[in-house]
């Protein structure tokens, strides 16, 4: 009978408990006046329950579409899709520091400049790096040499593999051409990976490993120790002891390379990012530790690498799917006039393409770059679009659901490179404030100038040597596998693009001016 009577008393006491905290949620709370499904008002396990989905990044546009400008996903969580708050939330003047999220993607102990969340480190923590990725650095003939190389190296291996194959997976190739440049930059030629050269190579496993990790890294961020031991039982049932350890493998094989350059310093060249950051001294004047060093090198690659990865991947299969808009871009650059080093478009010629440019600007903006978690802290009591939220309130831009605003995109699900040529300057004013493929404001992606060469310069070399064509007849590439998956880098669901390179035939090759200054194949 006392057992009973203190199981009822229980069960009371729980009843009470959840209906206060219903009760306050719903009529007491100062978010309870915010937009979003009734749940998230209550508790935060639905959002995270759409993270374990891998639905967060598309469950908040859903949101969004059905309840405006201002979502409340969380109790204490508020989501945006307008400039204006976006302008406060990540704007300079805002300090805004990030979230505890980024706390799980500390290395070696270290915060690299990702993951710092205070707004004062973090603007220390760029003057270190800033210059070096600066336009004016980066495009220089001896970083831009290994990157056209490797534009050549692509090409040629889509000749090869596409004489026996209907398809190739295109993602694969974007991997090893995105991680051969960022290597490149970052370790210089004496320690940088050759992973389209080498088919063997430990960076190839290690890249084939990363799109797993990818797609279990949310269940690790929110509950590590199940996340441990589903590691563990799917090691042991597939026979593959190696199984999601491709970011162990990297932060080893980065932590051999720094080590290596301990060793022999000559191996640290000017121009590289590890000459910067050798050089580089703490504010007492002492060098930084291998462990700061390795961190910031291998969050750079991270970076980078899965960047133009997945970007030259969706802007292929968005040309693949759009052949009017393929040929437009490749008329345009058969324009312009070669580079005799390579055969290829001079640099600048490339970049100066304006079709190119709304094509790479359109894909960007159907699949954004920097969609995953971008969580801000606000740092005092203060008005977002009107609504009052307190200090300690997580805020953030949804990118997916600021770069499909109807009223500034029309048809903002259809890719339409076009709006980009022919708005005018209010129109192209309003969709610049709506879009941040590489982030916004004070955490501006640094690397975005290396990143948009890579991509264009690639892209050049394809379109002049194959037309590039989806199957519609594939069941491992259709609209449903490249669907952005809420991931932290928003890969493709079926984490490949299968597309078909059908070779040019040889054609010739005019000037602007209409003399024949090369021959494309």
């Amino acid at each position: 009978m006392a057992l009973l009577t203190i199981l009822g008393l229980v069960l009371a006491l729980s009843f009470t408990f959840i209906a206060g905290k219903v009760i306050y949620a719903l009529f007491l709370s100062p978010y309870r006046n915010i937009p979003g499904p009734r749940l998230c008002k209550i508790t935060r396990y639905w959002a995270i329950y759409q993270d374990l989905r891998l639905r967060r990044i598309s469950k908040i546009h859903e949101w969004h579409c059905k309840y405006g400008d201002v979502v409340l996903i969380a109790p204490g969580e508020v989501s945006f899709s307008s400039p204006a708050p976006t302008r406060d939330i990540y704007g300079c003047s805002g300090r805004h520091p990030k979230s505890s999220y980024f706390d799980n993607l500390t290395m070696y102990g270290q915060r690299p400049i990702f993951c710092v969340r205070g707004v004062g480190e973090h603007r220390q923590m760029c003057k270190r790096t800033f210059a070096f990725y600066q336009p004016s650095s980066i495009y220089k003939p001896a970083t831009l040499q290994p990157l056209r190389t490797n534009v050549s190296k692509i090409v040629s291996r889509l000749k090869r593999d596409m004489e026996a194959r209907l398809t190739v997976d295109a993602m694969f190739y974007c991997n090893l051409y995105s991680f051969d440049n960022i290597t490149r930059l970052a370790y210089g030629p004496d320690l940088s990976a050759h992973s389209i050269d080498d088919e063997n190579c430990e960076e190839r496993t290690i890249l084939a490993g990363w799109k797993e990790v990818e797609v279990w890294n949310n269940l690790a961020y929110i509950v590590p120790t199940v996340h441990r031991i589903t590691r563990a039982v799917l090691s042991h049932t597939r026979g593959d002891p190696a199984f999601l350890s491709a970011e162990e493998r990297l932060a080893d094989w980065n932590m051999e390379n720094i080590m290596a350059s301990q060793r022999d310093p000559g191996k640290i060249v000017p121009g590289s990012l590890l000459h910067q950051l050798s050089h580089a001294k703490t504010p007492q004047g002492e060098p930084y530790p291998v462990s700061w060093i390795a961190a910031e090198m291998l969050d750079n690659i991270h970076a980078a690498q899965t960047t133009v990865a997945l970007a030259l991947t969706f802007l292929l299969w968005d040309l693949a799917r759009s052949p009017e808009w393929q040929d437009r871009v490749r008329t345009e650059l058969l324009s312009l006039p070669i580079s005799e080093d390579d055969g290829l478009p001079t640099f600048d010629g490339i970049m100066a393409c304006p079709i190119l440019d709304a094509c790479f600007r359109e894909s960007g903006r159907l699949h954004p770059l920097s969609s995953g978690r971008a969580e801000r802290v606000v740092p005092a009591t203060k008005a977002y679009s009107g609504i009052i939220l307190p200090a300690g309130t997580l805020v953030s831009t949804s990118t997916l659901s600021i770069h499909h605003r109807p009223d500034v995109f029309p048809d903002p699900h259809i890719f339409k490179p076009d709006r980009w040529l022919e708005a005018d300057g209010a129109a192209l004013q309003a969709m610049e404030s709506c879009y941040m493929p590489f982030g916004y404001g004070a955490r501006l992606c640094l690397g975005k100038a290396f990143a948009v060469a890579e991509i264009k310069q690639l892209v050049a070399g394809i379109l002049l040597g194959f037309s590039v064509r989806r199957d519609p007849q594939s069941k491992t590439t259709t609209d449903w596998t490249m669907e952005q998956l809420g991931t932290q880098n928003a890969m493709p669901r079926g984490r490949r693009c299968d597309l078909g390179f059908h070779k040019l035939a040889e054609r010739e090759w005019t000037g602007m001016d209409g003399t024949q200054v090369g021959r494309a194949v």
